[in-house]
């Protein structure tokens, strides 16, 4: 037998920064609640039970957004940009939460 010499491994992918990582989440999330939204809208079921189940995706799609915004204030604030900027100067980054990281709307479950 002949023996063929072994390559090295390849080198890992050098890891994203970490801003990078939130921003990819960021996107991540907001196209979950761009298709939560979509999805409850293109819904052909009606009655009450199905205006229900709506405002129940309607919460989760607008919890997803918040999120979004939270990781895209973080990766503002890890690339030197402060947050707390209203308005769309930094895609959608607000100043939102409470001192225990939360946003002020209904509570969790």
């Amino acid at each position: 037998m002949t023996d063929v010499p072994r390559l090295p491994p390849p080198a890992p992918a050098p890891a994203p920064a970490p801003a990078d990582g939130l921003r990819g989440h960021c996107a991540a999330l907001r196209s979950h609640a761009h298709r939560l939204r979509a999805g409850a809208a293109a819904l052909e079921w009606r009655g009450p039970q199905a205006d229900a189940f709506r405002a129940e995706v309607a919460a989760l799609a607008d919890r997803c957004a918040r999120a979004a915004d939270g990781f895209a204030l973080a990766a503002a604030q890890l690339d030197g940009v402060h947050g707390g900027v209203q308005g769309g100067a930094h895609g959608g980054v607000t100043a939102r939460g409470t001192a225990a990281g939360r946003s002020r709307g209904r509570p969790p479950r």
